[in-house]
């Protein structure tokens, strides 16, 4: 019969028995249990503020006027009234600011118009405080691609 010692036995147990696939399995069986486990869910309560139809109708509708500074034959333009005197198109111009206050004054004009009308309208828009001016430009194209 063949005899083995007890040390070649203890060796061959701890060789037979890898615990790593295991232990691999146990984790992630863990983990699972972890991420399906109900966790309780925190609600906040949150009050709104109610809007009324009269609030609602105040904001949705910019206010704007446009001037426009023409090229050709006369070179001031309110909305879609032409003046050819200075005098005449700053008088229409304030009484329509003063008209609706929170206006906004957009200026669009033609790139062949002369800079100094541009000059004289942005000192009268800052002699008379009217600050909320934007000044409309048409985009270069390029020519010859």
């Amino acid at each position: 019969m063949i005899q083995i010692s007890d040390i070649d036995e203890t060796s061959a147990s701890l060789s037979m028995a890898d615990l790593t696939p295991l232990l691999d399995v146990v984790f992630i069986v863990m983990v699972f249990l972890l991420f399906t486990a109900n966790v309780q869910t925190l609600s906040l309560p949150v009050d709104l503020p109610q809007a009324t139809q009269q609030e609602a109708s105040v904001t949705s509708v910019p206010k704007t006027v446009t001037v426009s500074i023409l090229a050709e034959g006369e070179p001031w333009a309110l909305e879609d009234q032409k003046f050819s005197d200075w005098e005449v198109f700053a008088t229409a111009l304030l009484t329509k600011v003063q008209q609706e206050p929170d206006t906004t004054v957009l200026i669009a004009g033609d790139k062949d118009a002369p800079l100094g009308n541009l000059v004289e309208l942005m000192m009268f828009l800052s002699q008379h405080k009217i600050e909320a001016a934007q000044v409309l430009m048409e985009q270069e194209t390029k020519k010859g691609n």
